[in-house]
């Protein structure tokens, strides 16, 4: 029988590691191309936002004047539209010849 010839182990783990090195630079180029870049976000919006309350303005509204339902009028809408009455149109233009009329003029001048 005939013998096998066997690899030796540094030449396995050499094609191995081709394999993984060329499967790990599709996979990156892969990325690169599917990812979306990152949003750049204004720094007005990305701010902390103070937790206090506008104490003035507060009071300001605490202390406006309320109408009571009997001061507030009925019709708050107004009075509705007026209605138009549609006007005729009258034409002021000469008439005009039509294309099928026959000249009324005979030929030379007769």
């Amino acid at each position: 029988m005939m013998k096998k010839n066997k690899l030796p182990s540094v030449v396995s783990i050499l094609i191995l590691t081709l394999m993984t090195v060329i499967l790990w630079i599709t996979l990156s180029i892969y990325h690169a191309f599917t990812t979306k870049p990152a949003v750049s976000v204004p720094e007005e919006i990305s701010m902390p936002l103070t937790p206090t309350l506008d104490t003035d303005t507060i009071k300001k509204i605490e202390e406006g004047i309320y109408l009571d339902s009997s001061k507030i009028p009925d019709n708050i809408g107004g009075s509705p539209a007026p209605i138009v009455a549609p006007v005729e149109v009258v034409s002021t233009a000469s008439p005009s010849a039509s294309p099928n009329a026959s000249p009324s003029a005979t030929p030379g001048g007769q």
